[in-house]
């Protein structure tokens, strides 16, 4: 059903997590019958995503995930501007592979998954 949803989106490193301000979730955007998660890091280092693996990044730039600057705010009410990306997701509650690169150029990958609360 279209609509947005709270949604957690678990990662397989403590490296690469949504800001710990949103407790581990982002908002799933379910349009058309396509979703989408939006999540905010918890920083400014990683600097893309790819949905795929770290092998095919480099020859696919034109699907490189592009950052948005999102403002998180803490519990103290402090803020703090991040790196947060709209993530496509084919399925829910089942991993997929994520490749991200940072600051050092360098490409990783990550398995992901996507679950409504």
């Amino acid at each position: 059903m279209d609509g947005e949803y709270e949604a957690s989106f678990k990662t397989d490193s403590s490296m690469f997590h949504v800001n710990e301000a949103n407790n581990g979730k982002g908002v799933l955007t379910v349009k058309n019958g396509k979703m989408t998660i939006h999540v905010s890091l918890a920083g400014k280092s990683i600097l893309n995503l790819f949905s795929g693996k770290a092998k095919d990044a480099p020859k696919n730039e034109q699907n490189w995930l592009k950052p948005t600057e999102d403002t998180v705010t803490f519990s103290d009410g402090s803020t703090e501007t991040v790196f947060g990306f709209d993530i496509p997701v084919e399925k829910l509650n089942t991993e997929f592979d994520l490749a991200l690169i940072g600051k050092k150029g360098v490409w990783y990958d990550h398995k992901v998954s996507v679950r409504l609360e």
